[in-house]
């Protein structure tokens, strides 16, 4: 009976990590691909002030983000986010609205990869 009990408090410490820990990562993908499409937008129409300073935004959420993020995920997540944050500073740097554009989308799709790879999904668990 007493590891049935023990047994069960692991269980619901380890959901209810698991829910915290989610939900950090959720609030924090959703604001970084709300800035990204801002960008996006200022990209469209070649505000490039406005974007590098969107793209300020991402940089710093995301350094901020980065520190409990690489306590969760594996490393190589991280460093393909800073990879296509670096290429992205260089193309809003020389004014490439086809390569900024890329990038961009790129990070929207790291981002929101690191969601699904951290959900409760029977695709994760097996």
């Amino acid at each position: 009976m007493k590891s049935l009990l023990l047994s069960i408090s692991i269980m619901i410490v380890l959901l209810i990590t698991w829910t915290t820990v989610y939900s950090f990562i959720c609030e924090r993908v959703e604001k970084l691909c709300s800035l990204v499409d801002d960008m996006e937008s200022k990209i469209h129409i070649e505000k490039w002030t406005s974007t590098l300073s969107l793209f300020n935004n991402i940089n710093k959420e995301w350094k901020d983000s980065r520190g409990v993020l690489l306590l969760i995920l594996q490393h190589e997540e991280i460093e393909r986010i800073n990879v296509a944050l670096e290429r992205t500073r260089s193309y809003i740097s020389i004014k490439n609205k086809p390569l900024t554009l890329g990038e961009a989308a790129t990070l929207k799709f790291l981002f929101r990869h690191i969601q699904e790879k951290e959900s409760l999904s029977l695709k994760n668990i097996f």
